[in-house]
């Protein structure tokens, strides 16, 4: 019995060991790389800066991995204190060139987190060419940030791709459809519009904040639209978009809002009323009497819109020292 307890408790002791002397040979080889990026940049960041700001001479040599994350560093830097065109494009040529097929094999690793940092940079580095980069099945397969981080790789390049993967999942969040519907264009928020009643409900909601954002003579229609909605929060958030822009068109769909059991759309509709005009008065004066609080206020901010200016009904008060100088 004592003989298995220590032989137990040797080989406890040995597994210590050698994961002790595996840590300590990483932390070595950790250090090593990042003095080899640092050596690297310090000799080379000059020829960087010359090669993608000015497009000077050629590109610095890289010779080995840490060189390579260097040079991802340096153009990460440069991408995001760079604004002209001339220097996207500098750093999207050569990262192309020289990148796609380290990439297209770390989009595969069996590391979650290299496969991340792999989607950042195609994305920073805006290159093109991995549009097709996963079969249906293996986008089922991937994280839900994996798959939210490959739609915004794709609304860059391909927007007809864009479009199916995007609709073979469904469990992304509001916040992340806002993310990537505020990286889409106008005319490709449209397209997708024509989408609405197959999309999600965090989805719908996502791309109507969006359409808040485009010219009334392009989305107020389609917003208005929405107001007949069976979704609650579908019909709030038109409203608020509509709001947001701060004009109506067919003023006849608002009146029922004001008859309307949720209370945020009471709400909303008086918000709207000095927009809506004077069909709106009577929802307006209803509201000073609404069971909610937040509508009853609201009413009591919009109703001063639709009264006359004092100086249109105040009586002129002569002046006091004029008073008395008459006298």
């Amino acid at each position: 019995m004592i003989q298995w307890m220590l032989l137990i408790i040797l080989s406890l002791t040995v597994a210590l060991f050698l994961l002790v002397a595996l840590f300590i040979m990483r932390s070595i080889q950790s250090r090593r790389r990042n003095e080899e990026i640092i050596q690297y940049t310090d000799i080379h960041f000059d020829g960087w800066f010359d090669y993608i700001f000015h497009g000077i001479g050629t590109p610095p040599p890289i010779r080995k991995n840490a060189h390579v994350e260097a040079v991802e560093k340096i153009f990460f830097s440069y991408s995001n204190n760079g604004y002209s065109k001339g220097i996207h494009e500098r750093i999207e040529g050569f990262s192309v060139e020289n990148f796609t097929n380290r990439y297209k094999y770390t989009l595969k690793h069996r590391k979650w987190a290299h496969r991340i940092n792999t989607l950042n940079k195609i994305i920073e580095f805006r290159m093109a060419g991995f549009e097709d980069v996963f079969t249906e099945r293996e986008i089922h397969r991937l994280s839900r940030f994996e798959y939210f981080l490959f739609l915004v790789y794709l609304s860059l390049f391909d927007m007809d791709r864009f479009i199916y993967v995007y609709f073979l999942r469904n469990d992304l969040t509001e916040y992340e459809y806002k993310k990537i519907f505020s990286r889409l264009d106008d005319e490709k928020i449209a397209f997708m519009r024509d989408r609405f009643e197959e999309m999600t409900i965090p989805s719908q909601l996502a791309l109507i904040g969006r359409a808040s954002f485009i010219p009334d003579s392009k989305s107020l229609d389609w917003l208005e639209t929405m107001l007949a909605s069976d979704v609650p929060e579908v019909r709030i958030r038109a409203l608020k978009a509509i709001s947001a822009i701060g004009s109506t068109r067919n003023q006849d769909v608002y009146t029922a809002f004001y008859e309307s059991e949720v209370w945020e759309e009471r709400m909303l509709a008086i918000r709207l009323g000095p927009t809506i005009g004077e069909t709106s008065v009577y929802g307006v004066i209803k509201g000073l009497d609404d069971p909610h609080p937040l509508v009853r206020k609201e009413a009591v901010k919009i109703l001063p819109h639709f009264m006359p200016s004092m100086t249109d009904w105040a009586v002129p008060l002569p002046v006091l020292g004029e008073e008395r100088s008459e006298r």
